[in-house]
């Protein structure tokens, strides 16, 4: 016979180990999950997000996104789940055009360099000493000729799809039209996630192997341009950067930033109308980029 009051213990053990063992499904179908201490430490993603948009003016359009850069962890327990799921949230935001789509412009890049070493690692493709150079020189140096080369070689549209599929990027379709890579589309918000999980998806050294290429980034491209606006050449230190530019797409001109500052991902998407000169976008890219808090600040 039950003891008395177990008909009401027992309804709240059942929910009580329910709930465990959904916190507990959680953790094992994302192994992903756990933002970088340093970054979930400081100023909340919805802070760094207001401060950057009210800092861009009115000069164009600009698509903001911020995510904790997060970090293997294992054995987690159902409080360590909880925990950090918390810290995610206060890590994580975007402004109301996150997951608007833009031109990727050279952001792209990015994925043809991760999926190349990706495929790699998985024994899909041999990569030689010369495609390394070639990887490297696409990122640090925003080199466009480097890109072609790999886009043609590696069906560069198929790499975009395969990279989307891995990090769940909703917002990322290669381009309409055959061989225009820098009109693959993308959003802050996938930039953002793709870089946040980029050290847990990709083989770790696979994700240090890119990061380094960013923390590389020349001042001047290779086609000449400056690259050095936004987050590159504002933020101190020695950030991890991919910077892209474009004109003209529907009228537009495009001037992107990203960088994984202090383990936080910082997205920066602009678009201004093709009488707006790249100086003026420069400028008005810098000052949101400047808004951006620093460890120091915190």
């Amino acid at each position: 016979m039950p003891a008395a009051g177990s008909h009401t213990r027992g309804p709240r053990a059942a929910r009580a180990l329910l709930t465990a063992l959904l916190l507990l499904v959680l953790a094992l179908s994302d192994p992903l999950v756990r933002p970088g201490d340093a970054a979930a430490s400081g100023a909340r993603g919805t802070e760094v997000v207001a401060a950057v948009t009210a800092a861009y003016g009115p000069t164009g359009t600009l698509a903001v996104a911020v995510a904790a850069q997060h970090t293997r962890a294992t054995g987690l327990t159902v409080r360590a789940v909880e925990a950090r799921s918390a810290r995610l949230l206060a890590a994580t935001a975007a402004n109301g055009l996150g997951d608007r789509p833009f031109p990727t412009a050279s952001m792209v890049k990015l994925f043809v360099a991760e999926e190349l070493l990706h495929r790699a690692r998985t024994g899909r493709i041999v990569l030689t000493l010369g495609d390394l150079a070639t990887m490297q020189v696409m990122i640090a140096r925003s080199d466009d000729p480097a890109a072609s080369s790999l886009w043609v070689r590696f069906d560069g549209a198929q790499m975009v799809r395969d990279v989307a599929v891995r990090y769940r990027l909703r917002g990322t379709t290669p381009p309409a039209v055959r061989g225009q890579w820098g009109e693959t589309m993308t959003t802050a918000n996938d930039l953002a996630r793709f870089l946040a999980l980029l050290p847990v998806v990709a083989h770790p050294d696979d994700a240090e192997t890119l990061l380094g290429w960013m923390r590389g980034a020349t001042p001047i491209a290779a086609d000449g341009f400056d690259q050095q606006f936004g987050v590159f050449g504002t933020v101190p230190g020695t950030p991890a950067v991919k910077q892209g530019w474009m004109c003209c797409v529907a009228g537009n001109r495009h001037l992107h930033s990203v960088g994984v500052i202090d383990q936080r991902v910082v997205v920066l998407l602009s678009e201004v109308p093709r009488t707006v000169g790249y100086d003026a976008a420069r400028a008005a890219l810098d000052t949101a980029a400047a808004a951006i808090p620093l460890p120091q600040d915190r």
